[in-house]
């Protein structure tokens, strides 16, 4: 995993109250964004974030200092100079290390909510690649968002590659930190049922992007999966999954891995769940350059996964591969949708922008997995924006491969050991450092929670190494 430079960070998608259909790809009204941006240096951080309109006009949202360790919120209908409706792109500058995450949702209309990291300034390229692309799939289309990120103009070039089929969008000419968003089907890409494939965009610049999965239409939006998009940098023979899950819990949450070859050549790839001390798999699949499989849990067999299992997965490749996680399930009629990308590398030391304690209705699980290669013990420190804060180490080492999740830190569980804590944790929103002796990989998976849920949809995002 890289670590996080000092400066800049490319936030590729806001919104504030007005977005429709017309204008973002997203079903429904009622849209915006938070972006909550982490001082992951050693002394207090001055924050600077500026917004942009899709001809590079730019937009003041505000200055704010962040101690180290701890997270602020920049919102973008009350800190951003922005008019209602507006959607575009932004840059994140401090005189720290700093990490981000945007959270999109239309709270207050309907339920969905999805969030995704920011891009390190030091991560962009000038290819850019999204291994899962749906155009009307099962009722969901992915839109995509994806920003100049440099001081130029850029030239953009969206190639899909859809059960075989390559379908090109070119856009000319994009501002300096300006974005466009564009769906499947603006490639020509046929639309229904089985429409599945993977995104690769080049640019005579470089590139930032994310995507959000959503219902293809909905008067009201009620769910969203968010991810962001990988570089070659992030390709890796081996990519590391820490939560992967079939049938678990009363929701029924079932995940699918959509393993992507950004490789030149065809790779074999072998995926593996870990869970519970055992082992499933490996699973082999072969996948073309730029090409890719779904890995989903229902499918596995040979042996398969039973229901109710909750572990991590492993995947090996013969070439460089990158992948994202899809996790849904059902609660009463609504449907729970949640999208993280996988690791291609760890780090001993993890931020984590945005932890929620049973603040807003909202509850974040910190899911930790072990990719060194020997046992290891993982500390938690979580500081609050109000200036509480605690710090907790697993009771029992976690083994190569396996993962240990944190939930409701205010009362840890038997799993954990509280080394320090200071003033209440209950509705606090946290910065949270985690570290152990070996290499580790995180993500952050929040819930609606009692004892006052907020009635939004599951969202998570990954955990940035330094």
């Amino acid at each position: 995993m890289k670590k996080v430079i000092p400066f800049v960070l490319i936030i590729v998608l806001l919104v504030s109250v007005g977005l429709v259909l017309a204008q973002g790809g997203l079903p429904g009204s009622g849209w915006k964004s938070g972006q909550q941006i982490q001082n992951v240096g050693g002394a207090n951080a001055k924050v600077v974030l500026t917004a942009y309109k899709d001809d590079g006009t730019a937009a003041d949202c505000g200055e704010k200092t962040i101690q180290p360790g701890a997270s602020e919120t920049f919102l973008t209908d009350s800190d951003c100079a922005v008019d209602a409706g507006f959607i575009g792109s932004a840059v994140a500058s401090a005189d720290q290390a700093i990490a981000a995450i945007v959270n999109v949702n239309n709270r207050g209309t309907g339920a969905a909510a999805g969030q995704y990291q920011g891009t390190d300034g030091a991560d962009v390229a000038n290819t850019i690649s999204f291994p899962l692309v749906k155009n009307n799939h099962s009722g969901r289309t992915t839109t995509f968002y994806v920003q100049n990120a440099s001081t130029s103009t850029n030239n953009m070039t969206a190639t899909f590659n859809v059960n075989g089929t390559k379908y090109t969008k070119t856009f000319n000419s994009v501002p300096a930190n300006a974005m466009r968003i564009f769906a499947p089907s603006d490639a020509g890409v046929p639309a229904g049922q089985g429409n599945v494939g993977s995104l690769e965009v080049v640019g005579t610049q470089p590139l930032a992007g994310s995507s959000l999965e959503h219902e293809t239409s909905a008067a009201v939006g009620q769910n969203l999966q968010a991810s962001k998009a990988f570089t070659a940098a992030d390709g890796s023979n081996t990519v590391y999954c820490p939560l992967y899950r079939n049938a678990h819990t009363k929701k029924s949450q079932t995940t699918g891995a959509q393993v992507q070859n950004v490789s030149a050549s065809q790779v074999t790839v072998n995926f593996t769940v870990n869970a519970g001390g055992t082992t499933y798999g490996p699973y082999t699949r072969n996948i073309a350059p730029g090409a890719s499989e779904t890995f989903y849990a229902p499918d596995l067999t040979s042996p398969s996964i039973p229901a109710g299992t909750v572990g991590s997965a492993v995947i090996e490749s013969t070439g460089e591969i990158v992948a994202v996680v899809n996790d849904s399930g059902t609660e009463g009629a609504l449907q729970r949708k949640t999208t993280y990308a996988c690791f291609g590398a760890g780090s001993q030391t993890v931020n984590v922008p945005l932890a929620k304690e049973f603040a807003g209705g909202n509850t974040t699980g910190v899911q930790v997995q072990n990719v060194g290669t020997g046992n290891t013990k993982v500390t938690l420190e979580y500081k609050a924006t109000n200036g509480a804060s605690i710090t907790i180490r697993s009771n029992a080492a976690i083994a190569p491969g396996s993962s240990i999740t944190a939930y409701g830190v205010s009362s840890p569980s038997s799993e954990w050991q509280v080394l320090s804590s200071s003033g209440s944790m209950v509705g606090t929103v946290n910065g949270v450092v985690a570290t152990a002796d070996e290499d580790i990989v995180v993500i952050a998976n929040e819930s609606s929670a009692a004892p006052n849920p907020s009635g939004q949809d599951t969202k998570n995002y990954e955990g940035f190494g330094q």
